[in-house]
């Protein structure tokens, strides 16, 4: 994504700003400068479980074959299949020992493929040293050098406000040797700032659900605002997953794990709050998603993969992103809501967007351009919203009415300096916000036992 275009700042782009003067590193300086810049068509969806065809129940992800220190050979017939099935979305998932550089020259520089990504899933002491060096070998390959490299949580994450604490930091991803951030949005992690309603949680968010909803996307922004020109961008999603969260374990049993047992039976993020989560992701520069488990009892493999297609390709969005000048609308983590000022996280209201100037029907010889907007409010009462910064150029005019727990798209075609409204409908309507949470895989379906293996050591590793 190129990172110029014109500037649309609230706190994100000063707190970026604040550490770009402060240390001097010049990646940062176009922080929140995505506002306007072209967004790519990227289709990049994967799926922890998804090792090969057969684990792979919904089209259009892209099985990953796990890999370990002397295991290169087994993954060559799928990494084939995929290069025949999959061209450009190659990938494998590195774990356990780190390859070797047997592996390395076997995998990445194969006559028979093309390894486009690689995610690696080196943790601990000493895991990210693992992942540098593993990475340079991988670029030292012929047809290694443009392979995207990334590590479990090592991303661009200066001035993200989201967590307890901090994160990487951009001089932590620039050194690791990394070109593909892969930052865990995972609502009910140790790695988010707790709900306020929970004890010691710090949270401003007017519920729980709110800010299981509203952290991930304010990381994903940031991370796409630091983000170098030429990297990519796959977090790891989740709907929920509280591993190592002694906060949300409701009952406080180590025997069963960590439950959030969600007492009120209204706080857990539902099937359409995930497909919304997605969408807001995309709307925020990520260029795939990565699955690891739906972290709720009963939800299965499938419809996992289900709900994080559905939005990733909500429709209206990705057409415009599929047509020629896409450009993100917003990555600001503040709006104004009821007239003020506000932090999303405070509202538990966000909104998110793609527009185009070169698309939407002629007028005097010219596309008028189009803009959607994804609005969502996973507050307890209803809010208005108005956007004073202008989108392409152009005004969003009016106030945007959004009742507790919806998400509501609107789609607007260029009028002049402003944006006039088309279309707005509901999107994402399941609100069936039930359920038990938990982090331990629920559904295996049918995965190898390898992959089942790997799948328990990552979730122990959390």
């Amino acid at each position: 994504m190129n990172r110029t275009g014109e500037r649309n700042s609230l706190r994100g782009e000063r707190a970026v700003e604040k550490f770009t003067k402060s240390v001097g590193i010049l990646a940062a300086a176009a922080a929140f400068v995505g506002i306007g810049s072209t967004a790519k068509a990227e289709d990049l969806l994967y799926d922890w479980r998804a090792v090969n065809a057969a684990t792979t129940p919904v089209a259009g992800f892209v099985p990953a074959p796990f890999v370990t220190a002397g295991t290169g050979a087994t993954a060559v017939p799928v990494l084939t299949q995929t290069q025949a099935t999959f061209p450009g979305k190659v990938a494998l998932k590195g774990v356990g020992t780190p390859l070797t550089p047997a592996d390395i020259a076997l995998l990445f520089n194969n006559p028979n493929f093309t390894v486009n990504y690689a995610f690696l899933d080196y943790e601990g002491v000493g895991g990210q040293a693992q992942a540098t060096g593993v990475a340079n070998l991988i670029h030292a390959q012929p047809k290694g050098v443009g392979t995207f490299v990334g590590n479990f949580r090592m991303f661009p994450g200066s001035g993200d406000t989201s967590g307890p604490g901090v994160g990487p930091s951009v001089s932590d991803y620039l050194g690791s040797g990394m070109n593909m951030a892969n930052e865990d949005l995972y609502p009910g992690s140790p790695n988010y700032k707790n709900p306020g309603q929970i004890p010691g949680g710090t949270s401003t968010a007017p519920n729980i659900r709110s800010a299981l909803f509203v952290l991930p996307i304010e990381r994903a922004s940031f991370v796409t605002a630091n983000l170098p020109a030429g990297h990519k961008h796959i977090p790891y999603v989740n709907r929920f997953n509280n591993s190592g969260n002694n906060a949300l374990d409701s009952d406080g049993n180590p025997g069963n794990g960590y439950q959030f047992n969600n007492p009120t039976g209204t706080q857990l993020l539902s099937r359409g709050d995930f497909s919304a989560l997605v969408a807001h992701y995309r709307l925020r520069g990520v260029d795939g998603v990565h699955l690891l488990d739906g972290g709720v009892v009963g939800y299965t493999q499938q419809q996992f993969e289900q709900d994080a297609q559905a939005g990733f390709k909500l429709p209206q969005i990705d057409a415009i992103f599929a047509g020629p000048g896409a450009r993100v609308a917003t990555l600001d983590t503040l709006s104004r809501v009821d007239g003020s000022i506000k932090d999303n996280e405070q509202t538990g209201v966000v909104y998110s967007g793609v527009y185009s100037l070169s698309q939407g029907p002629v007028v005097n010889g010219s596309p008028a351009g189009k803009l959607a907007l994804l609005v969502s409010n996973l507050d307890e009462i209803a809010h208005n919203l108005d956007i004073p910064q202008k989108i392409g150029g152009k005004n969003v005019v009016g106030a945007i009415n959004i009742l507790a727990g919806q998400h509501k798209l609107l789609e607007f075609t260029g009028a002049g300096t402003q944006w006039a409204l088309s279309n707005q409908s509901l999107v994402f309507t399941d609100a069936d916000r039930s359920g038990v949470g938990v982090p331990e895989p629920v559904a295996m379906g049918g995965a190898a036992i390898f992959a089942v293996s790997m799948l328990f050591r990552r979730r122990r590793s959390r």
